[in-house]
């Protein structure tokens, strides 16, 4: 096992067990509980059997395997980026319609 091999899966189950304990004290639901452990065991396999992904850059037109990881990893970036940047704007809105209702009942009151 080369330093990166074991460093990657040192992290990767670093942050399964992080995601358990989340998921025992009901910081995350069911769901994202289930997308993030199979992110993570999917972390520790291509870490440790990095020609698993060779077939796939195959049929994607690629030569080397770890091209499709890097690839899917910034979309995948980039989607949760999106999401976040789309849940903070509803945050936002949904903190000014709060703030309105607010003062215009204390407008009225007084």
């Amino acid at each position: 096992m080369t330093l990166i091999q074991f460093l990657a899966v040192g992290l990767t189950l670093l942050l399964f067990f992080k995601t358990f304990s989340d998921f025992k004290k009901k910081k995350i639901t069911p769901r994202a509980f289930i997308v993030w452990e199979g992110l993570w065991l999917a972390m520790a396999i291509i870490a440790l059997l990095p020609q698993v992904t060779t077939p796939l850059a195959k049929i994607s037109g690629l030569e080397r395997g770890i091209d499709i990881v890097v690839y899917f990893s910034i979309l995948f970036l980039f989607f949760f980026l999106f999401k976040i940047i789309a849940a903070l704007g509803e945050i936002n809105y949904k903190i000014t319609q709060i703030v309105r209702r607010l003062a215009l009942k204390n407008h009225k009151e007084e």
